[in-house]
């Protein structure tokens, strides 16, 4: 699961919600007196077992930002990340054929392929590099895009970082002239992208970790109708 979504008073609300906790919100653009777009300063953090870091991915990808933008990919399994500590459990860094990964609970040998260790911060885990920067308490998720100039998180937002790759970086990018949220159907986009983010990719989550079979029901009727209305979109456009 995308550690973004953590339980809301799951232990006192009869129906408990589930929110995603982004907490670095800041934004890369020529007329950022702080975050310029510049070759080389920012690195990309994800999981290929994350959806919404995925899609970071791929924007950085097709609009062909490989050579300026760096990348780590955490190993799919999540593992204890303070055993001594805590009992978190979040995603790890792992070098290319290491040892394979059991599941948190022991299961299953998961091969250490199609991962990139964290060259940049040299972490062994996603929560080191929150605790670089934050002692606030927070979910240690993924994407993140880090900022080796100035040392720290830049954002943790899906949705806002792969809007500026696609625009901010045009000048360092092979494909500038691809726009994928043009002017004439941003209104479109954001209109479907809100209740497709609630009902859909939140939605899958509200049923997976519902706490009460009240919260289920409602939860698998919400996903399944909003997945009726995207499938619907999709037989005419």
């Amino acid at each position: 699961m995308n550690s973004n979504t953590i339980p809301t008073n799951a232990g006192t609300n009869p129906k408990p919600a589930f929110v995603r906790e982004s907490i670095f919100r800041n934004w890369i653009s020529e007329d950022s007196d702080k975050f310029q777009p510049e070759s080389g300063r920012y690195h990309l953090y994800i999981s290929y077992g994350c959806p919404w870091a995925n899609r970071c991915l791929a924007v950085r990808n097709l609009k062909g930002l490989q050579d300026h933008i760096g990348l780590s990919i955490v190993h799919p399994t999540m593992q204890r990340t303070k055993p001594d500590v805590d009992d978190h459990v979040g995603w790890v860094f792992r070098n290319e054929g290491d040892e394979p990964l059991s599941n948190s609970s022991g299961y299953g040998k998961f091969e250490c392929k199609d991962v990139i260790p964290d060259t940049v911060n040299n972490t062994k885990t996603i929560r080191e590099i929150y605790e670089k920067v934050t002692k606030e308490s927070t979910v240690y998720s993924v994407p993140i895009l880090w900022d080796k100039k100035l040392q720290t998180i830049v954002n943790n937002e899906s949705s806002e970082i792969i809007r500026m790759f696609n625009s901010a970086f045009n000048k360092l990018a092979k494909n500038p002239e691809l726009d994928l949220y043009p002017e004439d159907l941003r209104k479109q986009i954001d209109e479907i992208n809100d209740w497709v983010y609630h009902n859909i990719n939140i939605g899958v989550y509200k049923c997976g970790l519902a706490q009460s079979q009240e919260a289920y029901d409602e939860a698998v009727k919400n996903l399944f109708d909003h997945l009726d209305k995207a499938e619907e979109i999709l037989s005419k456009n």
